[in-house]
């Protein structure tokens, strides 16, 4: 038996195949999921920790600034400046020089304590000026210092801790400083107002914390009074326009902008803000590790799952592929029972429905073969039935009757409906065991023709049927054997005229054939024959016909046992037969 060859694809492949699309769809969909919440929880790590380094630089400048405060404040108290300020009348102006002179060194003497000192300088409530830079102590050169705009702005703010940054005009020593002040009160007298002490603080000396602390970062920037930038690493970046833009900010001094984060940190005793940019890039390369262990991860976890799967499904498919294999290679011309391979489980199950789908097989062709070996039986028994040499002697000296008798029309007339009769049996074969009602009915008449002939004036017989019924398809020669039964075992030996009734109609999706006569009617015996299935076919007069038991048996082997042929004997005389057959419309053609 030829097989098509398919192309086949292997089913462990096919299984691994989807597996690992499901796989790597639940594990990419996973590990994304993953890397963004651990991406999240790295990256908010790396801003707490870079707030907490900002924070302290910003402690380490507050404490700078108290530094600055205590020291101050130690200068307004000291005994020898209180002492000499308290001094109200001088009698000589050497005095007076002296007096100067005597603050001057003492503030030079406090300068060289604080290497961060660029100048200092006092203003007395009463105008009078003492400063640390002993050869400048003229009047223009205080004049010029208390009046430089940011010294004027500062004094202008109560609440700044500092001036905005400015370059000092001390001859040999131009750097940029910033001015704190210090109220002055007597010491002699609680609560009067001396003065202001005024101290140049080195601006370098708040920008080397922010610069050790800036070598890990490209942007920062130290805000001073009312926004004023007093430091910025790297002004490309416009640290200052972000500071600018910034948003309300979470309530920690974290701020999102544009590229990046902002961090801020208030440095309360100085009443400066220290701000930093940590940019999405830095936060990227401080957090990539993530990603790259994440899929590192994936790919070793897919292998590693992909090769044990590929293990197991070795071990699950080989008995389908066995039994695929047996399947491919049956031979369906010598069926043999299979090993069951025991599994305990869906494949078991298989191999047994295949072995019982095997017997199945075997059984189907045996029992074909019996439908054939039948089948060829009935259409042999049609044939002899019609074309029995009796029957056909019989004709034949009807024939030769009229003959002699010179009536020629009835000649025509015997003559046609044997020829049709035998045209008809002709016709019986593999693919013609099949007629439709309308052609079994004129098979019929053309019997009843010739019979007519060779026994006129004893039968008469009716012929009832709907037209929508008569292209519906029963099997060959079921209608004419019961019809030659009624006449010739029913009819004939009453000796007298008789009627035979043939209705055909439908009934619940059933076509039922009726075939009644009034004749001497069936026997007990043969009708108990009949009832138990055994052969009851006649064989009067040494001739062998086709016999209702014939009929009863291929309307059961086409139709099945809801289908087939019942025989009941009429009072007072006569019997019925009844053949019970699905409706199938015809397409068979005319030939």
């Amino acid at each position: 038996m030829e097989r098509s060859i398919i192309k086949k694809k292997h089913l462990k492949r096919r299984i691994l195949m989807n597996i690992s699309v499901v796989l790597v769809i639940c594990m990419v969909i996973s590990t994304v999921v993953s890397y963004f919440y651990f991406e999240k929880v790295v990256r908010e790590q790396k801003i707490t920790d870079e707030k907490t380094k900002l924070q302290q630089v910003a402690n380490q400048i507050d404490f700078m600034t108290e530094d600055i405060h205590n020291f101050a404040r130690s200068i307004v108290v000291d005994e020898t400046i209180q002492g000499i300020m308290n001094e109200k009348d001088f009698e000589t102006v050497y005095q007076g020089v002296k007096r100067n002179d005597i603050i001057s060194k003492q503030l030079v003497f406090y300068n060289s304590l604080r290497t961060y000192i660029g100048c200092s300088y006092i203003e007395l409530s009463n105008g009078q000026r003492f400063s640390s830079n002993i050869q400048s102590m003229e009047d223009h050169y205080l004049d010029e210092k208390l009046t430089t705009g940011e010294i004027k702005e500062y004094n202008q703010h109560e609440e700044w801790n500092y001036s905005n940054p400015y370059y000092s005009r001390d001859p040999g020593r131009v750097k940029l400083v910033i001015c704190n002040r210090t109220l002055m009160l007597d010491k002699y007298n609680f609560g009067s107002h001396q003065g202001t002490l005024y101290l140049e603080i080195y601006m370098d000396y708040f920008l080397k914390q922010i610069q050790t602390y800036e070598k890990d970062y490209e942007n920062v920037c130290l805000i001073g009074n009312g926004k004023e930038v007093l430091y910025e690493k790297n002004p490309q970046e416009q640290t200052s326009k972000f500071i600018e833009e910034k948003k309300e900010d979470s309530g920690d001094g974290v701020y999102r902008v544009k590229g990046g984060y902002l961090l801020c940190e208030e440095i309360e005793e100085a009443g400066w803000r220290l701000y930093t940019l940590i940019t999405d890039r830095y936060l990227w390369e401080r957090s990539s590790f993530v990603l790259e262990f994440f899929l590192v991860s994936f790919l070793v976890s897919l292998g590693l799952i992909l090769l044990t799967t590929s293990r197991l499904l070795k071990n699950i498919i080989h008995p389908v592929a066995r039994l695929s294999e047996q399947m491919e290679q049956m031979d369906y011309e010598n069926l043999h029972g299979e090993e069951i391979v025991q599994t305990g489980d869906e494949i078991q199950t298989l191999y047994e429905c295949y072995g019982k789908m095997m017997e199945e097989i075997r059984s189907g062709i045996e029992d074909r073969m019996e439908y054939e070996k039948q089948k060829k039986s009935m259409e042999f028994d049609i044939m002899l039935s019609q074309i029995n040499p009796h029957y056909l002697y019989n004709v034949l000296n009807t024939v030769v009757y009229f003959a002699k008798a010179e009536k020629t029309e009835n000649i025509v007339k015997i003559v046609n409906s044997l020829i049709y009769t035998l045209q008809e049996t002709m016709k019986v074969g593999e693919h013609n065991i099949d007629t439709t009602i309308q052609k079994e009915l004129e098979l019929t008449e053309c019997y009843l023709n010739i019979q007519e002939y060779r026994y006129p004036n004893r039968f008469q017989v009716r012929i009832e049927c709907d037209e929508s019924l008569k292209n519906c398809e029963v099997p060959k020669t079921i209608i004419q054997p019961i019809v030659e039964n009624a006449i010739l075992h029913g009819i004939l030996p009453a000796e007298r005229e008789g009627k035979v009734d043939i209705c055909i109609y439908s009934q619940k999706n059933l076509l039922c054939i009726e075939i009644t006569d009034d004749g001497i009617g069936i026997s007990d015996e043969l009708l108990e024959i009949f009832q138990r299935g055994e052969e009851i076919a006649n064989e009067a007069s040494g001739r062998k016909h086709i016999g209702i038991s014939n009929v009863r048996d291929r309307i059961r082997y086409l139709y099945g046992e809801s289908y087939g042929m019942w025989i009941r004997k009429l009072n007072p005389r006569g019997t019925q037969v009844t053949l019970h057959l699905p409706v199938i419309r015809s397409s068979l053609e005319e030939i």
